[in-house]
């Protein structure tokens, strides 16, 4: 449990610095170079997509467990709460995103957060599907294959990042600049916890703590859910609406943050280094 309180005050830190950093920035409310409502169909067949492959990972990896006994239960417990959680927030941001706040009810402004929310909510998602290949594979005895993976997943997180920046920039609610100092406070937070764990407290570390930052994604993912579900409210209650449009970039800014640290830290617990 020691990765969960790790985690919960790098968050805390990085968040303060970063809201602090960037408080004078300002959304833009330029127009944005998409078609949200169309934006929000793909978006739809994509994640649902996912969902059967995370649910056909949870078959795959039951199955194999029923046919040799020499997994190792933390590995099998891992991979299987990793695909079960990803499972679930394919199903839901699939549910989230088609249900984009209409511009001429609830204005641009409520849409733009909405659609940044579901986004990274997808982000976390792919990359704790894509994480769960390290234990999937130890499960099944190819650690030979892990190193190859040390290599593949972390660019991937970065040429992610790309996606994920191009489309807040895009949206006028964070700059690059913004988003890519978020990201670089946040993986410095987790690494200088690793070193506490790695020189200081090697007792911290643990085997099970990717199941257990998996369960923080999962509680990440359900307040940007709830958040991102009280959009759609806008139109119909003029106290959700001011709320977003007086809070909705540092919203982002925080759901951002957050995003980036949990992401490093459950990586670092996938590769065992807390």
């Amino acid at each position: 449990m020691w990765s969960v309180v790790g985690f919960s005050l790098a968050a805390a830190i990085g968040l303060a610095v970063v809201l602090i950093a960037e408080r004078r920035g300002t959304a833009r409310r330029e127009h944005f170079p998409w078609l949200l409502d169309e934006v929000s169909k793909l978006h739809v067949m994509v994640v649902g997509t996912l969902a059967g492959f995370a649910f056909t990972g949870v078959v795959l990896v039951v199955t194999l467990a029923k046919e040799r006994t020499s997994i190792a239960p933390v590995y099998l417990d891992t991979v299987i709460v990793m695909f079960l959680v990803a499972y679930l927030y394919w199903v839901g941001a699939g549910f989230l995103i088609s249900y984009l706040p209409h511009i001429s009810t609830s204005g641009d402004f409520v849409q733009r957060v909405h659609f940044s929310l579901a986004s990274t909510i997808e982000y976390r998602t792919v990359f704790l599907s894509w994480f769960a290949l390290l234990p999937l594979l130890q499960a099944n005895d190819l650690g030979r294959l892990v190193p190859i993976l040390y290599v593949l997943l972390p660019v991937s997180l970065v040429i992610g990042s790309l996606l994920l920046a191009m489309a807040t920039d895009g949206l006028g609610l964070m700059r690059v600049g913004e988003i890519y100092f978020s990201a670089g406070l946040g993986m410095a937070l987790s690494l200088v916890y690793a070193a506490v764990v790695a020189f200081a407290a090697p007792s911290a570390h643990s085997l099970y703590s990717s199941l257990y930052l998996t369960v923080v994604l999962f509680f990440v993912n359900g307040v940007g859910f709830a958040l991102a579900a009280l959009t759609p409210l806008a139109p119909r209650y003029d106290g959700v609406k001011r709320f977003f449009e007086r809070y909705g970039r540092q919203v982002v800014i925080a759901d951002m943050h957050i995003t980036m640290v949990s992401l490093a830290f459950l990586w670092l617990a996938v590769v065992g280094v807390i």
